[in-house]
């Protein structure tokens, strides 16, 4: 029987918190994985990843109970299919403006009746004899609004079947709106989606930039919440040690 910490936890209603990865770096991974947190972050469409890089990070995490969960690089069949058959317990689907496009990343990520996966992957015999049998029930789907477009049409793709977490990513977000991350505008709008969401009784997950925001957004109601990077963490490391060393970048 397939197991999906982060998963379990949303539905029975708490927040599931982690990391995310962005540099195919599998240490980082085996840090990250053996420190508690219930999910990491693969990322692939922003990140440096490669076919390779995330079959070893996804390994890497495997012998442990946090979950990897990737951002495939586009909402298309093969790269969904091809994540799940590596080993991930999650998708995380870019720029999902309706149910349609919803629709379709449900019908990657699931075996038939639900959807249209195909059977295969060398590895997923290491996770249970039975894996086809229980994927569709243990696997997340997310999909990312990251749009006015889909503000606007949040409520429908909240709806469709098989869709765990409506996920947020609130840089993208403020492009389209055309505002400040963190402006009147830009929060009504992520407020908008949760509300949303929630009424179509689906989960809702959004990206924070530190631990601190991430308990901000899950006192709010998020579920699925990332609370920082091994790019953030690195970045912040460099600039407290340049302050402090008075070195002038």
């Amino acid at each position: 029987m397939l197991k999906n910490r982060a998963l379990e936890k949303i539905r029975a209603g708490q927040p599931a918190f982690g990391l995310s990865m962005s540099m195919g770096e599998s240490v980082v991974a085996e840090w990250f994985a053996r420190s508690g947190f219930d999910f990491i972050w693969i990322d692939e469409q922003h990140g440096t990843f490669n076919r390779d890089s995330l079959l070893r990070t996804i390994q890497v995490i495997g012998p442990t109970d946090t979950v990897p969960i990737v951002r495939v690089g586009s909402n298309e069949f093969f790269r969904i299919g091809r994540a799940l058959d590596a080993g991930a317990m999650g998708i995380i689907v870019p720029m999902v403006n309706s149910a349609e496009e919803a629709e379709a990343a449900v019908h990657a990520a699931n075996y038939p009746p639900r959807g249209g996966r195909s059977r295969g992957g060398a590895r997923l015999g290491l996770f249970a004899e039975d894996y086809s049998d229980h994927a569709n029930e243990s696997i997340l789907v997310a999909v990312m609004v990251e749009t006015k477009q889909a503000v606007d049409r949040v409520a429908e793709i909240a709806r469709v079947d098989g869709v765990d977490v409506i996920f947020i990513g609130p840089g993208d977000l403020s492009l389209s709106l055309g505002c400040e991350m963190g402006s009147k505008e830009h929060e009504a709008a992520i407020i908008e989606v949760l509300e949303k969401a929630r009424d179509a009784g689906t989960a809702s997950g959004i990206a924070c930039p530190t631990p601190e925001e991430a308990l901000r957004r899950a006192d709010q109601g998020f579920k699925l919440v990332h609370a920082g990077s091994e790019y953030g963490m690195i970045m912040s490391g460099i600039e407290h040690a340049r302050e402090t060393l008075g070195i002038e970048g």
